[in-house]
This record gives C-alpha cells, structure tokens and sequence, in this order.
C-alpha cells in the first residue's frame, strides 16, 4: 500500500517519484475526486489540468480526503487570488514544475514517519 498518492494530469511529466508513492495520472475533475476518495493515506494534487469550474467539487474532496493533501501547481502563484482549492488544502507549491510534486510526495513521506 502506497503512503502517498500522487495525482497528476494525463499529459503532465512524471517526476522521479520515491518508493511508497503511487503515481495516478487523471483527464477529468471526477477522475481526482475518485482518487482522493479511494486514498488510504495522503496526497499530492498536481491542479494543473484542472477548470475553474470544478475547483469547488475538487475542494469538497479534499477536505472528505482521510489523509493530507497538498497541491501542486507548475506555474508561480501570488499566494493571495482566492482559490477553492488551495484553501482546501494542508498547503500549497508552487512555481517549480515536476520537481514540485517530487517535493511535496517526500515531505508527505517525510511526515508519515
């Protein structure tokens, strides 16, 4: 059993994932919030791929999820222009590509211990 999911879009770079990571590719919000229902533990979300208009239904998986979850974004971000999402969330990277989400799924391993 995986530790830490890692949920990525289907077109996203796979970054070099750690050992007690399970790597989930999605193409649509209901594919993520599927994902964040079946998790036994934390999660790394990696929002790139996903609408606006779907931020709320993602969100309100986040906060049913049994474990942390923490979202990826590749592109930089303010930390100020409101999402859903990101206030769902345990945290927030962002700005640093797939190596981003390398980051977040060994903090989440990190924390396991």
């Amino acid at each position: 059993m995986a530790r830490v999911r890692v949920l990525l879009p289907a077109d996203a770079p796979a970054p070099d994932l750690p050992d007690g990571v399970e790597l989930r590719r999605y193409a649509v919000a209901a594919d993520v919030t599927a994902a964040l229902a079946g998790a036994d533990g934390d999660a790394v979300l990696c929002s790139d791929a996903l609408d606006a208009a779907d931020l709320a239904d993602v969100a309100a998986a986040v906060r049913a999820a049994p474990g942390t979850v923490v979202e990826v974004r590749s592109a930089p971000w303010d930390g100020e222009t409101h999402s859903p999402l990101g206030a769902a969330c345990a945290g927030v990277i962002a700005g640093f590509g797939a190596e981003g989400v390398r980051a977040a799924a060994l903090l989440l391993l990190r924390a396991a211990r």
